[in-house]
């Protein structure tokens, strides 16, 4: 074959190789959602539906969690608004620390890091995987309690399975620049257009059609900067819960193996249960001493602002090294079937009146 000819061909064969795939998808289709969005309706320019904010009941949240703010999955009130023309922008804008986009759930995704201190040598802030803070399904509960996810929504991809993901090339959710999330490659190698994807994740179609392709693999990116112009695409209502003086309880961090998480719904009232090991910590004791405590096993729960039991910062003395937290344990009025006997506990203080500490700022 003559070269001229050849160069051609390759040309072509490159050019295929480039635009393998098609995702033909009416992103308005019910069917592409999951029993957690409700009120779906689509205008000119928006894709508008509604969520709780928690994922499929057979989801297993919080399990493999290390590190915790202590915040447990609550249920939400989320509008989301997405649009339907996004176009690219002249310049690509990197994530802050927050909100990218929305699952098919209804469960807002998340950049993958952390609002913990800017790292001075690297400029970037903790990774929440590499720090231990996120579940096997990729997600956790953030300081509104709110659940989400910082990575590739692992539990809601296999929930999806191959048909949906591989072979019908259906998205796991939409970016807050408009363009959609897929999950190519994830359970049909295929399809995997990895050494494909743009500097932000992206690819484009056959037919023009542009969109990010989460990471099957190591980090789970979802994606790493915006093709497209960010807009705001989510609001919310909720309360935060509050202890026993009326002070919000958000987000002290705690190393806590979590082995298991329960919601019980009690009338009105739901009792969140968080069991798992604490492997080294400094305790408080009613008596002012302190205590250290390794590989210790016992449990988190809050059912309302007068029967809960959580972690705190401890007031800082002179004879103290290193860090101090004391466990407060409420149960003035606890549901009457919720059995706090039957939970495993650990030592409570009871001694005077600690100094509330603000809500923390360096964990999501």
């Amino acid at each position: 074959m003559p070269k001229f000819f050849l160069s051609i061909s390759v040309m072509i064969l490159t050019s295929v190789a480039a635009f393998a795939h098609t995702i033909d998808t009416d992103y308005c289709d019910s069917a592409l959602y999951t029993e957690e969005v409700f009120n779906l309706k689509c205008t000119n320019k928006n894709i508008e539906f509604k969520s709780k904010g928690l994922p499929s009941p057979d989801h297993i949240l919080m399990q493999g969690i290390t590190a915790t703010n202590q915040q447990v999955p609550r249920l939400h009130d989320y509008d989301f608004k997405i649009t339907r023309k996004p176009k690219p922008s002249s310049t690509k804008t990197k994530p802050d620390s927050g909100a990218i986009g929305v699952a098919v759930n209804g469960i807002p995704l998340f950049d993958p890091t952390t609002q913990g201190r800017v790292n001075p040598a690297t400029g970037s802030r903790p990774n929440t995987l590499l720090e231990g803070e996120l579940d096997k399904c990729g997600g956790h509960a953030g300081r509104g309690d709110d659940y989400h996810y910082h990575i590739a929504p692992v539990c809601l991809i296999e929930q999806l399975g191959k048909e949906r993901i591989d072979d019908k090339k259906q998205p796991i959710g939409f970016a807050m620049d408009g363009y959609p999330i897929h999950a190519l490659g994830w359970f049909d190698k295929a399809n995997n257009i990895e050494d494909q994807l743009d500097e932000c994740r992206g690819y484009t179609d056959s037919k023009g059609r542009y969109f990010y392709n989460v990471m099957t693999q190591e980090n789970w990116d979802i994606l790493t900067c915006f093709t497209g112009k960010p807009k705001r695409f989510a609001k919310d209502k909720w309360a935060a819960r509050k202890d026993k003086n009326g002070n919000d309880i958000v987000g002290y961090p705690v190393k806590f193996d979590i082995k298991n998480y329960s919601a019980q719904q009690y009338g009105a009232e739901t009792c969140h249960v968080v069991t798992g090991t604490i492997p080294k910590e400094q305790l408080l004791r009613t008596n002012g001493s302190t205590i250290k405590i390794n590989d210790a096993d016992g449990s988190i729960f809050y059912c309302n602002p007068s029967c809960y039991a959580m972690f705190f910062e401890a007031d800082k003395k002179p004879q103290f090294k290193g860090r101090v937290i004391y466990y407060e344990r409420v149960t003035d009025k606890c549901p009457a079937r919720f059995s706090v006997s039957d939970l495993i506990l650990f030592e409570a203080y009871e001694g005077p009146p600690q100094t509330y500490k603000a809500p923390q700022s360096t964990k999501k």
